[in-house]
């Protein structure tokens, strides 16, 4: 192992020994951090200024320092993924048996729509696996455009990162993809026919919650299908079942 990866991995090391240390005291200062982790004070210093430069930390008068509040979001948004997961479970396998095609639960992150799961039917002849197919452009997929419509921080996201063309039909025209935004609104649920891969096709229906912040989607289930197969089932007939579901999940998470 070369050098500077020791030294990345000893401060990665470091780092975390240091938040341990405020799990008993509310704050410290350089000394007592480098004497409870056993370091140099000169280190511990460093290592305390790097920390709540990125939040995880925040420096109080006097140069002490208590948690941040990045930790803070850190924990809202590990606690939000596992209730997310745990009430949509039973809702995406009920939606999975009524369409009988690829059923997916997906989030933002950034510009693209992180798969957190997918229920996949027997008879399906399609497969989704490997990290290739858990991250995607949301851009170019039903998931990405049914939560950008609903939640404006992600839209200025996606067209801020730029439209990548995924195949001869993805939608590159920002102000094509507005109107598709506006269209989304109006009828509640979004889809793509052949934007990602050529062949497949998909629909979905944002997961709306209410809180401080208003009315938001917070992620988005899709039902995804050869195209052929989406467009014999009836893309509204599909999009009903979706957003029955999304709002069935939205209405638990919000409570």
């Amino acid at each position: 192992m070369a050098a500077a990866e020791e030294d990345s991995l000893r401060s990665v090391s470091i780092a975390f020994s240091i938040l341990d240390c405020f799990a008993l005291t509310p704050e410290l200062g350089p000394s007592a951090v480098a004497r409870e982790v056993g370091i140099a004070k000169s280190t511990a210093s460093r290592m305390l200024a790097v920390m709540a430069s990125r939040g995880i930390l925040e420096r109080r008068e006097g140069g002490r320092y208590r948690l941040g509040l990045r930790l803070f979001e850190y924990g809202q948004l590990a606690l939000f993924r596992l209730n997310l997961f745990e009430i949509s479970v039973p809702i995406l396998a009920d939606l999975r048996d009524r369409v009988r095609d690829l059923v997916q639960l997906g989030i933002p992150v950034g510009a693209e729509i992180l798969f957190l799961d997918r229920f996949e039917a027997q008879n399906l002849d399609l497969r989704f696996h490997g990290e290739a197919w858990r991250r995607v452009p949301a851009h170019s997929s039903s998931s990405g455009r049914a939560v950008a419509a609903f939640n404006p921080a992600v839209a200025r996201t996606v067209f801020e990162a730029g439209l990548i063309r995924r195949t001869r039909y993805t939608v590159v025209d920002p102000r094509r993809l507005s109107e598709i935004l506006v269209q989304v609104r109006e009828r509640g649920y979004a889809s793509t026919d052949e934007e990602l891969e050529e062949g497949i096709s998909s629909v979905a229906a944002p997961v709306l919650v209410t809180d401080e912040q208003g009315v938001r989607a917070v992620a988005a289930v899709s039902v995804v299908g050869p195209s052929r197969r989406l467009r014999r089932g009836g893309t509204g007939t599909i999009g009903a079942h979706v957003q029955d579901a999304a709002h069935r999940i939205g209405i638990a998470l919000s409570a």
